[in-house]
């Protein structure tokens, strides 16, 4: 259990340092009031993503594969590890402690999968329990929208929002419906069903509950919505006949509405000043164009690519280092055959393969350090370990 536990954490950790390093990227790429919000929006959601993934195929020259480089480059410390009994109360203690650590994990990620679960299903049941709205078919109609949408009337305090991903329904407060500004609303709703938002919306729940502890995962979280609420704006924009101040006046009046937490709504108030502002300035595309779309696949070809194996690049990383053989030479004095004071490559190799003859009487914490590439495990034509290069990687041949 506590080697599980050890290995999820070690893996939740490394994850962590990728997107980190791909949110600071990120918020060099969105820089600008003049960038597409589309643009912006897809940025995030590659972070998200890389946060949400725990593996990718292993592709060249990606920012996973370049971190592992370096990772290996770097010099092994020497492991803790010892069979003396004074230091079995500690090992204990640590294998508990990434115990306690490993169930900590689990249950904040069930709690948040369970909290999103529950407003998701109550949000959706109030949706279809809502009454469709009058000439609601008609009016999707001629806003062009999938057949699978339908429009229906919710309670009069509740901002406009869709929910469902499979057949989406449109909710709106019934006084949205006796003015100009429908339109556009409706057409800030269908962006998102267009833009798939409701899965994007998916991959960040994934996310947040898999890294509820880490605030980059939140602050990557709230550009993604305030990006991808601009990008809806901006859409109703340029294809609604509506103008500018209206529809400024419309985000204002919704935003003092009811947000439902579960699906994507026009009422949403992330960044409202700053939508508010984009609204009121220049106008911006909705679509990505064709330069963005070549810049958005190498985006995700370097942030979500999977590191290229040890194999695969011909180099397995060792842990084998003087400080460790001074350390099992003290835990296993006979291990050192020769009497010279000194544990020999091959002399620590012959105690590790001698230990693993025989792992029932040993500890979990030894155990563990037998599962290390002690020596890199390397051989000659079959025969016998290589002996550790000063860059504490061998070559496999």
């Amino acid at each position: 259990m506590s080697a599980a536990a050890k290995e999820l954490l070690g893996a939740l950790a490394m994850m962590a340092v990728h997107g980190t390093v791909l949110a600071a990227i990120a918020l060099v790429l969105t820089r600008g009031r003049r960038i597409p919000p589309a643009w912006q929006a897809a940025v995030w959601l590659v972070v998200i993503v890389k946060f949400a993934l725990p593996w990718a195929p292993a592709l060249p020259f990606s920012l996973a594969d370049v971190l592992a480089i370096l990772r290996g480059g770097a010099a092994s410390g020497p492991l803790p590890i010892t069979t003396s009994s004074a230091a079995a109360p500690v090992a204990a203690s640590l294998w508990m402690g990434w115990s306690l650590l490993g169930a900590l994990w689990a249950a904040g990620f069930a709690f948040v999968l369970l909290r999103a679960n529950r407003a998701e299903r109550a949000a959706l049941a109030i949706a279809r329990r809502a009454s469709p709205a009058p000439e609601g078919r008609a009016i999707l109609a001629e806003l062009d929208a999938p057949r699978r949408v339908q429009l229906v009337v919710g309670d009069a305090v509740t901002g406009p929002y869709v929910i469902g991903v499979l057949r989406p329904l449109i909710v709106v407060p019934p006084a949205l419906l006796e003015q100009p500004t429908l339109r556009a609303a409706l057409l800030h709703e269908l962006a998102h069903v267009r833009r798939f938002d409701a899965l994007g919306r998916l991959v960040q729940l994934i996310a947040r509950a898999t890294f509820w502890w880490y605030p980059v995962v939140g602050l990557a979280s709230r550009r993604l919505e305030a990006a991808r609420e601009a990008a809806c704006d901006a859409r109703a924009l340029e294809v609604g006949r509506i103008e500018r101040p209206a529809y400024a006046r419309l985000l204002l009046e919704m935003a003092q509405l009811r947000s439902t937490p579960s699906g994507v709504a026009l009422a949403a108030p992330y960044a409202l000043d700053h939508r508010i502002s984009s609204v009121l300035g220049p106008p911006r595309k909705s679509r990505l164009g064709l330069v963005h779309l070549v810049a958005l696949v190498a985006w995700a070809f370097v942030a979500l690519g999977g590191a290229r194996s040890a194999e695969a690049r011909g180099v397995e990383t060792c842990v084998y280092n003087i400080e460790l053989a001074e350390q099992l030479r003290q835990a296993h004095p006979e291990a050192d055959a020769d009497n010279d004071g000194v544990l020999s490559h091959d002399e620590a190799c012959e105690l590790q393969a001698e230990l693993r003859k025989d792992t029932s009487t040993i500890d979990e914490p030894t155990a563990a350090f037998l599962a290390e590439p002690l020596c890199c495990n390397c051989a000659v034509n079959g025969e016998g370990p290589t002996a550790p290069t000063s860059d504490a990687t061998c070559t496999a041949e």
